[in-house]
């Protein structure tokens, strides 16, 4: 019986030893889980958590905190002091948590299908036409979303500035992104439609 779980208590070790991980938290709100984790003088070399892990390098200024797999946490970021208007930490970590909240649940089929239309539609003009989804995209980046709209992880957040500022800095750069793939997948069709059709 003893015996038995000694046995069961050493399996439980080493399954948590086994799925024990660090993870990186990077300025722009993405969280990556590493097998390993090293800061040198001008870089971060990493691992990722597959089977034939590739060693990779990044620049510290990318990062904000390593969170090793017992729990402690290594903050990366330095707050610019000449700067007044440079984050301080608790800034910073409410910054990331919109980031990574708009990752999570900011949804707009309707900017994706409106550059799909724009980028079939600007086919018509040809190698011209290729200026329409840079056009559309740029547009709709400069649009900031409606913060009282939005849906969030918790609704007090939006009275925080630093959140809002993140959360609407994600949310741009999701719609320009969308926005070129989209247009320019529809310039695609399009020229390839177009043809079809002259052709006939």
């Amino acid at each position: 019986m003893i015996l038995r779980f000694c046995f069961l208590i050493g399996l439980l070790i080493f399954a948590c030893s086994a799925y024990s991980q660090d993870t990186l938290f990077l300025i722009s709100g993405r969280i990556i889980p590493v097998k390993s984790v090293e800061l040198k003088e001008h870089s971060i070399v990493y691992s990722k958590m597959t089977e034939k892990p590739k060693f990779k390098r990044m620049d510290p200024e990318r990062v904000f905190s390593i969170k090793y797999a017992d729990g402690h946490e290594r903050v990366i970021f330095r707050q610019d002091t000449l700067d007044p208007l440079d984050f301080t930490e608790q800034q910073m970590r409410m910054f990331m948590k919109g980031e990574q909240d708009a990752t999570i649940y900011y949804k707009n089929n309707i900017n994706k299908g409106a550059a799909f239309v724009i980028g079939a539609g600007s086919a018509i003009l040809g190698i011209w036409g290729l200026a329409g989804p840079p056009l559309y995209s740029t547009i709709v980046g400069s649009f900031s979303p409606n913060m009282m709209k939005q849906k969030v992880s918790d609704p007090a957040l939006i009275n925080v500035t630093e959140y809002c500022e993140g959360y609407e800095r994600k949310v741009r750069d999701r719609k320009i992104r969308n926005a070129l793939v989209g247009g320019l997948g529809g310039f695609i069709i399009g020229v390839v439609s177009y043809t079809l059709i002259y052709q006939k």
